[in-house]
């Protein structure tokens, strides 16, 4: 019997049923909640994921496909046959409408769309109209919207009857073409006198623009010390709205992509195909490679002095490594201030010349403790003074590469967790070879 463990979840007595044929449910695992289902998919391959779909209960797919990581879910769906995604996408709400759409192929995409209603595939139409990095592409069309000439009391009793989305403090208000007007208290609503209209009622809250970027309307919402904010077209169209929920979860979306990109993983699903990973993974390998070849041609440079003296290769090791734990730790810090907007133009000069303070005292110190091992184990005090040489330089280079190379990929709309890591790996390896050797063949080898 396989143990796993989740959440104080024990999932062992489903991975053993799913080897026995025909599967069944046990009875103690049918009534999880949908974080725990989307948790147990998720530790599953499509072979065995398409074993337990049909054992769900029907009214929690949609919810369960909405709640499963990107990537997971974008590998269930692509198995899934169509009706079963068609189905899901009926029941489903707004919210989670979008959310599995986006993780379909363009051609189940428009194919399941086709099949749905009027107003839903509408929503989802102008949905996809929108970036993936952009807000209007995930606009929750769960809105409750009333417009100036709506009776109050005929909306304080639809409320009482049928409730509101989740997240809502306030109504939105629109005139009969769809355009923003405003917002309106519950509160307000609620207190309101006999005489008093939705248009006395009605502030001008600031609405978000769909091509405004998921952080940035994130951020947005945070600032409003409100529930939720409406989502608008350039021509001031409802499409949506965005919850503090919604920009809590972009949040932590991005922050755990941080984290992913580091690893050059991405939000790869654990147990997708073997192929599709091998091909992920393949490109980030192939660009490691290029940048070990460029190092590996600096030293081809100086293999005279490496052969003359042995004792270089022996302490190459030293030079790359440490350049490239300041230049991680530099970069570390830097893209975490992009991501939290804590770091832009007024103090980027600050930050810079504060890692490369840091970098030099780190450096000195430690090239002399590095010299001072160096010197009593190879007895070769020309050695250690090239070898500290190398690496106050390297590290002092790895600091300022910390900056630069985050810095200007976010310009050029590049990932800097993606690439960044891979880019300065090259820079400290080749200048602290450089350094190291060719301050070797100066001295060595005249």
């Amino acid at each position: 019997m396989m143990s796993f463990e989740q959440n104080d979840i024990d999932f062992g007595s489903i991975f053993e049923a799913l080897n026995v044929s025909p599967f069944k449910l046990p009875d103690d695992c049918k009534n999880y909640p949908i974080q725990t289902w989307a948790l147990l998919l998720e530790s599953l391959t499509n072979e065995q994921r398409l074993i337990l779909w049909p054992a769900i209960d029907k009214d929690l797919k949609s919810s369960l496909l909405a709640e499963m990581r990107d990537d997971s879910r974008s590998q269930l769906l692509s198995v899934l046959p169509d009706k079963n995604v068609t189905f899901a996408l009926k029941s489903a709400t707004g919210a989670e409408a979008i959310e599995i759409i986006h993780s379909l192929s363009d051609k189940k995409a428009s194919s399941a769309i086709r099949k749905l209603s009027a107003t839903m595939a509408e929503s989802l139409t102008v949905s996809l109209s929108y970036k993936e990095d952009e807000i209007g592409r995930y606009a929750n069309p769960d809105v409750y919207t009333i417009t100036i000439d709506d009776d109050i009391q005929t909306i304080i009793t639809d409320i009482t009857e049928s409730g509101l989305p989740q997240y809502t403090d306030s109504l939105v208000v629109a005139d009969k073409h769809g355009v923003y007007q405003g917002l309106v208290d519950i509160n307000a609503i609620l207190t309101a006198n006999p005489n008093d209209t939705i248009g006395d009622l009605v502030s001008q809250e600031p609405s978000i623009q769909g091509v405004v970027s998921l952080l940035e309307a994130s951020s947005i919402i945070k600032a409003s010390k409100r529930s939720m904010l409406a989502i608008v077209t350039e021509a001031n169209v409802l499409i949506g709205r965005i919850s503090l929920n919604d920009a809590l979860n972009i949040f932590q979306g991005h922050y755990e992509a941080q984290i992913s990109h580091l690893g050059k993983m991405n939000d790869e699903d654990l147990f997708a195909p073997t192929l599709i990973s091998a091909r992920r993974r393949a490109t980030w390998l192939g660009i490691n490679l290029i940048t070990a070849f460029m190092a590996s041609i600096v030293i081809g440079v100086f293999d005279a002095v490496v052969a003359e003296v042995v004792a270089l290769a022996v302490l190459m090791p030293i030079v790359a490594s440490m350049g490239g734990i300041t230049g991680s730790q530099t970069l570390t810090l830097t893209i975490r201030g992009l991501a939290t907007g804590q770091l832009g133009q007024g103090n980027l000069k600050t930050l810079r010349n504060k890692e490369l303070r840091v970098s030099t005292i780190n450096g000195v110190i430690w090239a002399a403790v590095v010299a001072i091992i160096t010197g009593i184990w190879f007895d070769n005090y020309w050695l250690s003074g090239i070898l500290a040489l190398a690496l106050i330089v390297n590290m002092f280079i790895a600091a300022f590469f910390g900056i630069l190379i985050p810095v200007t990929l976010d310009k050029l709309k590049i990932d800097p967790a993606l690439a960044g890591s891979v880019i300065l790996t090259t820079v400290t390896d080749v200048i602290g070879f450089f350094v190291f050797l060719g301050s070797a063949s100066l001295i060595f080898l005249n």
